[in-house]
């Protein structure tokens, strides 16, 4: 299919129609699948993260991601006529006040409040709405006491600023007591790649959500995703343990370690597609994540893009410089390539650096040992090549047993070097998924989100 095609394509789609949910989308293999809501939207929102990968032409890339945003503004419009709150007469309504996040709202609300149809509330701005930033009145029928709602739209420009604010908030939340007085606690949270989305309630009011579905709140001791699917993981069902990693991504946006989990058992698995996916769009949310970059490269390289993959281990390294793992992928990319010089320079730039995996630092310094060795024999076989030359020049055709020396010893140094390297890169792959898994622990801990 050639570009002027595929951008013709692209012109004739119409995004004016209303559609329905579950909604029904053709997939890039001719399948046609049914999808909620948030998980069509997920969808495209990944379509546009993924443009750039799966188009190489600059012209491509833009019609594609214009294409998802607009489909996007499409199910939000549709899920809005169709679930979308009332509005008093005389008031704006949403979708001007909103725009096309009005449908992402509604979709919001409808899950926290347990409403099959239009929630029935009542929705007043607190203040003064700012472009990226508002603060909500929402009052549920029923209820005496209402909630505030916090929008936060992640537009270009001031987007990571607003999503730093955004996370501030929710971590500040996070920290309050239940019981403490007049202070907000957090209802219900929600985000996605252009916004975020917050319910909270004083402490002291009870809780407005219990009031409107009658439903009363007791603990859940229940395992959460994530520590379901730990426990999946330890009882070495991968397959199973990485299609749950997706769910929770799904979910929860910004869970670091099921990112980590999903491109470390893909890698395991050697599905090595997965394990990019996992590690790329982790690499979006969590951009200083050496381990997502690591994967990203360890997975590049399986797949023979060596450039992507020296460029993501190269950024692992510069973010993490204990990893000793990455260096030694490094290292092989640039040997695999030729470029020797390279690969040296990157294990003696790992001199005096304390790694985070033995295994992996005793596999640098025996292919930093087998370098020098290889060279030690290329030199040796250079040098009686030369002498060799020199004795067929002035002694005649004894000359020849000094050079034949020289092409075995080459060789030799080669065959052996390679079959070394063979070995290590068999013991490293042997140790991947355990270290993997323990990097999987250590990360999560970092800033794991709290379950919307």
């Amino acid at each position: 299919m050639d570009k002027d095609y595929k951008l013709q394509r692209y012109s004739r789609k119409d995004y004016t129609d209303l559609v329905d949910f579950p909604v029904e989308i053709v997939g890039r293999d001719g399948v046609v699948r049914r999808y909620s809501f948030e998980d069509s939207i997920r969808l495209y929102q990944r379509r546009i993260t993924f443009a750039p990968i799966r188009y190489r032409d600059t012209e491509l890339v833009d019609a594609e991601v214009s294409h998802c945003r607009s489909r996007i503004g499409q199910l939000r419009r549709s899920y809005f006529h169709r679930f979308g709150w009332g509005t008093p007469e005389g008031e704006p309504e949403p979708l001007e006040v909103f725009g096309d996040l009005a449908g992402e709202l509604a979709a919001f609300l409808c899950r926290v409040m347990h409403s099959e149809g239009r929630p029935d509330v009542v929705v007043r701005a607190l203040e003064t709405p700012r472009s990226a930033i508002s603060t909500w009145y929402v009052l549920p029928a029923g209820s005496e006491t209402g909630m505030v709602l916090y929008v936060y739209q992640f537009e270009e420009g001031d987007e990571e600023v607003v999503r730093e604010q955004f996370f501030a908030l929710l971590k500040e939340l996070e920290r309050v007591d239940p019981e403490d007085g007049d202070r907000e606690r957090m209802l219900a949270f929600h985000h996605t790649v252009d916004c975020g989305l917050i319910l909270t309630a004083r402490a002291g009011e009870g809780d407005p959500l219990e009031k409107v579905s009658g439903e009363e709140v007791s603990a859940d001791l229940t395992p959460t995703p994530w520590e379901e699917t730990l426990e999946v993981i330890r009882r070495g069902d991968f397959e199973d343990g990485m299609a749950r990693c997706r769910e929770v991504v799904g979910s929860q946006p910004w869970h670091r370690g099921a990112y980590i989990a999903g491109a470390v058992l893909g890698a395991a698995l050697r599905r090595y597609f997965d394990a990019e996916d996992f590690a790329l769009l982790g690499s979006h949310y969590f951009p200083d994540e050496p381990v997502l970059h690591h994967y990203m490269g360890l997975a590049r390289y399986r797949l023979g893009r060596m450039k992507e993959a020296e460029q993501a281990l190269r950024t692992s390294l510069e973010l993490s410089p204990n990893l000793a793992s990455a260096r030694f992928e490094l290292a092989n990319v640039l040997l695999d390539g030729g470029d020797t010089a390279g690969a040296r320079k990157v294990l003696a730039d790992g001199h005096g650096v304390q790694g985070d995996n033995r295994r992996a630092e005793a596999a640098l310094l025996r292919m930093e040992q087998w370098l020098r060795w290889r060279a030690v024999m290329t030199g040796g076989a250079a040098v009686s090549f030369v002498l060799g030359l020199l004795a067929l020049l002035t002694g005649g055709l004894i000359g020849l047993v000094p050079i034949a020396m020289s092409l075995v010893i080459a060789a030799a140094g080669i065959l052996v070097f390679r079959r070394q390297l063979k070995q290590l890169r068999a013991r490293q792959r042997y140790d991947e998924l355990s270290h993997g898994l323990r990097q999987v622990h250590r990360r999560v801990q970092l800033d794991q989100p709290p379950v919307s």
